[in-house]
């Protein structure tokens, strides 16, 4: 679904808001799970990805002004394990290419989640995203980003954004030096020689 809000206010952070409806949703029986929105815009166009656990990861085209779903719009499969678990799409543009990050395996298992963050990269919004080694996100592939490392176990559903121009990551992941405690961690991400984003060292 869709809210909007005119002139978000922090200190009343409940108030303004406008439900718009409903944007996309999946039934018993569908081959996909409507969760995990995430909007993109590229030039006169908006997207939105999303899903989908057991079926891979689908792009619809929205109205950028709305919103919601454009007119006959069809989703375009992105990316995929053949059933395997993938979810939480987020899609970054940067230095003329669209890099799609998605969690791999099990989240919501305390220290023993095996949640972990990976990418592909693509010339255009709509892919095909292959990873690092070439191989496509529709087929399985995926370049490691982050993996359960230290008191930072399962990490994964993350987003994007911008400080200053500058991409950041937010993910979540459970501390396993506080017991499993699931906490939520801000990160910059830099970039290899070759165009492939890195995370630094991870605080102690």
């Amino acid at each position: 679904g869709l809210m909007t809000n005119e002139a978000f206010d922090p200190t009343h952070p409940t108030q303004g808001w406008v439900d718009r409806g409903l944007v996309l949703r999946s039934h018993a029986g569908d081959n996909f799970n409507a969760i995990d929105p995430f909007r993109i815009d590229s030039g006169d166009t908006a997207w939105l990805a999303f899903g989908s656990f057991w079926d891979g990861i689908r792009l619809v085209e929205i109205d950028p002004l709305s919103g919601l779903l454009k007119d006959g719009a069809e989703p375009i499969r992105i990316a995929s394990r053949g059933g395997g678990a993938i979810e939480a799409p987020a899609i970054l543009a940067h230095d003329g290419h669209f890099y799609l990050f998605v969690s791999f395996d099990a989240c919501c298992r305390g220290i023993s989640s095996t949640y972990r963050i990976m990418v592909g990269r693509a010339d255009a919004v709509t892919g095909p995203y292959l990873d690092r080694d070439g191989r496509a996100l529709l087929e399985g592939g995926g370049t490691e980003v982050l993996a359960g490392t230290g008191r930072f176990r399962g990490p994964g559903g993350q987003e994007t954004f911008l400080v200053d121009g500058a991409p950041w990551l937010a993910f979540h992941y459970y501390d396993k030096a506080q017991g499993g405690t699931p906490k939520l961690q801000l990160a910059p991400l830099g970039w290899t020689d070759d165009g492939w984003p890195e995370l630094g060292p991870l605080p102690q």
